[in-house]
């Protein structure tokens, strides 16, 4: 004969164990809704026209001068939007933003290439070597990766 206190007992256990396998299913819930708030931060500030303007006009730009960039794009405007993706950047290598996705909603390559020169200036007059690494490290691997549309862009750019 089973005691009635080994069966609560049982029952105890299993709604423990039933408890925590759906408190780790919401965890994964919430951050996979934590990631996609943070998109859409990152997407509402892009469409201002106070970042919006720059950024056209730099990837617009047909020069591979540093100085040449900053006659066509403010420095102001320059560290703006490159500290906008270096931010954004970091969270992708951190793992907090899908790479793949961001990657997909922006050719961080194609700034990249626009806007590598003049980082390297601001490196060496600013001394600060690892300025921009984040938004370097993204640009890399999408370069590496070939796969998100982006392809005839980059040849051509």
């Amino acid at each position: 004969m089973v005691d009635a206190s080994l069966i609560l007992d049982a029952i105890v256990a299993v709604s423990i164990a039933a408890g925590v396998f759906f408190a780790i299913a919401e965890l994964r819930d919430m951050k996979r809704d934590r990631r996609i708030q943070l998109l859409q931060q990152v997407n509402d500030h892009m469409g201002t026209m106070e970042f919006a303007d720059p950024l056209l006009k730099i990837l617009g730009s047909k020069t591979t001068d540093a100085k040449e960039l900053e006659k066509q794009v403010s420095r102001t405007e320059l560290h703006m939007v490159a500290n906008y993706f270096e931010g954004v950047a970091a969270l992708a290598t951190e793992g907090d933003i899908h790479k793949r996705t961001l990657t997909i909603a922006f050719p961080y390559y194609l700034l990249w290439k626009k806007m590598e020169p003049w980082v390297a200036a601001e490196r060496v007059a600013l001394d600060l070597p690892p300025m921009y690494a984040a938004m370097e490290k993204l640009a890399k691997w999408q370069e590496q990766q070939e796969d998100f549309g982006y392809s005839d862009y980059i040849s051509k750019a």
